[in-house]
């Protein structure tokens, strides 16, 4: 997947922020070394993107991309990864 850059509005910002997830915390993902699956249907965000933070917690960030701008994506929502996403994260199953 190609992630050019973030798009941020305030409504996904509040929702990111009520599951302790900040823009820093995208970035790090997105930066570090993230798996990428799709997300299940009728959702807002096509994609999941699934890494760990700098301080090695693994989040589950839920994101679509912005149809007008070719790589440009916004996070939706996201949580810190259960066990099932932690072990699909390092080699399981692949979507």
């Amino acid at each position: 997947m190609h992630i050019e850059g973030w798009q941020w509005d305030d409504g996904n910002l509040d929702e990111l922020a009520r599951h302790e997830l900040y823009p820093r915390t995208v970035f790090q993902v997105a930066e570090g070394r993230p798996r990428f699956r799709r997300n299940k249907g009728g959702r807002a965000a096509s994609h999941q993107m699934i890494g760990p933070d700098n301080g090695g917690l693994i989040w589950v960030i839920c994101i679509v991309e912005i149809a007008r701008e070719p790589g440009l994506w916004r996070a939706i929502t996201g949580w810190q990864a259960d066990d099932a996403e932690r072990a699909w994260y390092r080699g399981g199953r692949r979507r």
